[in-house]
């Protein structure tokens, strides 16, 4: 009995640190009170390694870009596949982390293919996966007025589809911002 008391004893000191400080989460992704980074290295290895979601909040925060409004998803896809692959959803994570931001905001999503296969397939399956972007963001709780989904197939090309490359280039999703009048929410509230 008294090794028991004992143990809960020297346990009292951790559990009270765990409560006060959390616990480290190597999977946690957004904070809510981020450490100060201006400029640092930090924030130029997270730009690099996010710059979807760079780009697009500095656009919103009134930087103007040479591309416009236009921002390239980077998510892969299985060859013929509508759902992107697991492991490739950070961007459309991010965005809906900015759609929350930016409760005004309205979008559209653009899907693009390349020429390989028949014009009418690839049309439908820009659409789709168009579509299974709007569906992430609206399961999530973004309003369904907030964002459009659109195919075009291979018809808006940005690059060659006779190289691999050019094709590579245009297999892609996009986001048009269509509005961004409001500043965003604060984390403050």
């Amino acid at each position: 009995m008294a090794n028991a008391r004992f143990a809960v004893f020297l346990s009292l000191p951790l559990l009270g640190a765990l409560a006060l400080g959390g616990c480290y989460d190597p999977h946690k992704k957004y904070v809510l009170n981020p450490p100060s980074v201006a400029d640092s290295e930090g924030e130029k290895a997270a730009r690099n390694a996010a710059p979807f979601a760079d780009e697009l909040v500095r656009y919103l925060r009134g930087k103007p870009r040479d591309q416009g409004s236009e921002f390239i998803l980077n998510v892969e896809f299985e060859y013929g596949g509508f759902a992107p692959r697991m492991d490739s959803l950070g961007d459309i994570e991010a965005l809906l982390v900015i759609m929350r931001d930016y409760p005004d905001l309205r979008i559209a999503i653009e899907g693009h293919t390349d020429s390989a296969g028949q014009a009418e397939k690839n049309l439908k399956l820009s659409q789709w996966r168009a579509n299974w972007v709007r569906s992430f963001l609206l399961e999530r709780g973004i309003a369904g007025d907030r964002v459009q989904a659109e195919g075009f197939g291979d018809s808006r090309p940005i690059a060659d589809n006779d190289t691999p490359e050019g094709r590579k280039q245009n297999r892609r999703l996009v986001v048009r911002i269509l509005n961004f009048d409001q500043p965003p929410v604060s984390a403050e509230r």
